[in-house]
């Protein structure tokens, strides 16, 4: 009995002494979210949950897994990382920082992860990608888990996580001031008018930074506007298939002086062969908007990902 109680034990103390310790600049943030993430990833490799719910916040968590609905409790998420660690042997898993954003008393944190594992049927699975993590930095340094979003680098078998089933919980509704969700759902709006347009070019020099970060599913992290453009030019061609609708919703917003934190939803109507074929793709991100010279919200990091 000693023996078992022993690792909670110093999980415990680890644990306590990380979140006690005040954090002063960037570079202490990432040092303490560096162990936050060793302890996870050696969590995981042991069919452990308990770490990472440990660091999500009680009151409005969200979870925003690829290939699958987001997640506002943290009993949805407990069912989702336990389900998700059933169905997988974790034989190595690694993440790495790329960037914190110390903005106010949050933390946006963006890194790669990579995953090996085998499924319940024997089956391999290399799943590599990236994630964007915000956090919530208390008095005492206390941090705690406000959202995650991840999606991998290339196009893997979404079945892999399809018998992972969490029954669709309500979108949270921001609560904010009216005049700031209108002007977001104005970008939004735009957005949308540009993609069923087709019109990848003005997309992307009308909404991102040129120091902007574009976290999207079935390719690795895009950085700078020299990387952005050419991404959503050749995305958004037409090759076939009509846009017929699409639709932006924002929920949770965190205003942050010049920046904006936003958790948006898409729905997506696509078409081709003359209608023959219809399908609706759903998807979710994560923004940081960040307001340029002229007071205009810009994109300055942002991940999406799909349903499924």
């Amino acid at each position: 009995m000693k023996k078992r109680c022993l690792p909670i034990i110093v999980f415990l103390l680890v644990f306590a002494g990380l979140q006690g310790q005040t954090i002063k600049n960037s570079d202490q943030l990432k040092e303490k979210l560096e162990s936050i993430n060793n302890q996870i990833a050696d969590s995981f490799l042991h069919n452990d949950s308990s770490i990472i719910l440990n660091y999500y916040d009680y009151k409005q968590p969200v979870c925003m897994p690829e290939y699958h609905k987001a997640l506002y409790t943290k009993e949805d998420i407990k069912s989702y990382y336990t389900q998700w660690l059933s169905n997988f042997k974790i034989n190595a898993y690694q993440r790495t920082i790329y960037e914190v954003q110390l903005l106010e008393n949050y933390a946006v944190e963006i890194g790669t992860f990579a995953i090996n594992c085998i499924n319940d049927k024997g089956t391999a699975l290399v799943y590599d990608g990236k994630y964007l993590n915000v956090w919530k930095i208390q008095n005492n340094g206390k941090l705690t888990l406000i959202s995650e979003i991840w999606g991998a680098n290339k196009a893997i078998d979404g079945s892999a996580f399809s018998s992972i089933d969490i029954k669709s919980a309500y979108i949270p509704k921001s609560q904010i001031k009216k005049t700031l969700e209108d002007e977001v759902s104005r970008r939004n709006q735009r957005i949308g008018e540009l993609v069923t347009k087709r019109e990848g070019e003005k997309h992307a020099l009308e909404f991102f930074t040129k120091d902007a970060i574009y976290l999207t599913y079935d390719t690795p992290m895009l950085i700078g506007m020299e990387n952005i453009k050419p991404y959503f030019v050749e995305h958004e061609k037409p090759n076939g298939v009509s846009i017929d609708s699409l639709s932006i919703r924002a929920s949770k917003m965190i205003p942050l002086n010049k920046y904006v934190i936003e958790y948006g939803y898409y729905y997506v109507d696509v078409s081709w062969d003359n209608k023959k074929g219809k399908a609706t793709v759903t998807g979710k991100s994560t923004n940081l908007w960040k307001r340029d010279e002229n007071g205009t919200l810009m994109l300055y990091r942002q991940m999406v990902n799909h349903d499924k």
